[in-house]
């Protein structure tokens, strides 16, 4: 399946396998959507090290109405927004539901 031309949404695009996979996509021609978590510092992770043509929205997967206006209209969603720091998951087990629980179900529906 080649997704030359079509409109691809990446979720956790700022991160470091999002980031190349968001590179990869570009190159093989597809629009790219990257969902990069909002920060302070004007920085989008990973994504800053990516030349190409990508759309950077810069947001929350927590963010239910973000998601939904991002999922509209896309031929493919790639979701890899996740917490991935196991030791700081049991300091803040909540946040690491809502992200990857909560965060993975408002991609679905």
């Amino acid at each position: 399946m080649t997704l030359e031309g079509k409109s691809v949404l990446v979720t956790g695009a700022d991160g470091f396998i999002g980031s190349h996979l968001v590179e990869k996509l570009v190159k093989t021609g597809a629009r790219v959507t990257g969902l990069a978590q909002y920060n302070s510092f004007d920085r989008n992770g990973w994504l800053d090290e990516v030349a190409g043509d990508v759309d950077v929205v810069r947001g929350d997967i927590r963010d239910p109405s973000l998601v939904r206006r991002l999922v509209a209209g896309r031929d493919v969603v790639l979701h890899l927004a996740a917490l991935i720091g196991i030791p700081y998951s049991f300091t803040s087990p909540q946040s690491y539901v809502e992200v990857n629980v909560t965060g993975t179900l408002n991609v679905l529906e």
